[in-house]
């Protein structure tokens, strides 16, 4: 019974980790509104709502995934994690139920990559690293698309180019890999199931 309360309590923890984090970034939003208002700048403060309802518009977009592991994966990556900002784009209407992957497999390999370029990017710039993912659907399947700005170390380059290869092996295309010290971008395309 022990080792279950320990799961229950640190899920409880993520969780309200993850509720502060959402309710401080939409106080901040509120916040800017309100200046907005106060200083009479109705332009911006009508830009601000419509990137609002951009932002809810993804984040829609993300949970209708399906593939609930991935949906909350990338819906809570930022309050769980400090070192990469992660944005998601959804481009069109994506269906992972489609995919040639298994739910779990897709998911494990998503997050492989994604907290391997956490785990190893650099804090040494100005800017907080980030990775943008970008999901569209073509006409052979889903192109997940990595592109990362920030640097990653030589260790974490090697885990990753370990994490492709296996990926590789599981039906998934690559069709995009730079990997330099300047510039991290990797696409994959992940074939409809036939």
């Amino acid at each position: 019974m022990g080792g279950e309360w320990k799961l229950i309590t640190h899920q409880t923890e993520e969780l309200l980790q993850v509720l502060n984090r959402q309710r401080h970034d939409w106080l901040n939003h509120v916040q800017i509104l309100l200046g907005y208002l106060h200083l009479n700048r109705t332009e911006q403060s009508e830009a601000h709502l419509r990137r609002i309802a951009e932002m809810a518009m993804q984040e829609s977009m993300i949970a209708r995934l399906n593939n609930s592991l991935l949906s909350v994966f990338f819906l809570t990556f930022n309050a769980l994690n400090k070192e990469m900002l992660l944005e998601v784009e959804v481009c069109e209407h994506v269906d992972l139920s489609r995919i040639a992957l298994d739910e779990q497999v897709l998911f494990q390999l998503i997050a492989e990559i994604l907290c391997t370029a956490n785990e190893h990017v650099s804090q040494d710039g100005y800017e907080q690293a980030s990775m943008q993912v970008s999901l569209s659907a073509g006409e052979n399947g889903v192109h997940f698309r990595f592109d990362l700005a920030g640097k990653i170390s030589a260790d974490g380059m090697e885990k990753l180019e370990e994490i492709v290869q296996k990926g590789k092996c599981s039906a998934v295309e690559v069709t995009e890999w730079i990997h330099t010290e300047e510039e991290w971008v990797l696409e994959l395309v992940i074939p409809f199931a036939e």
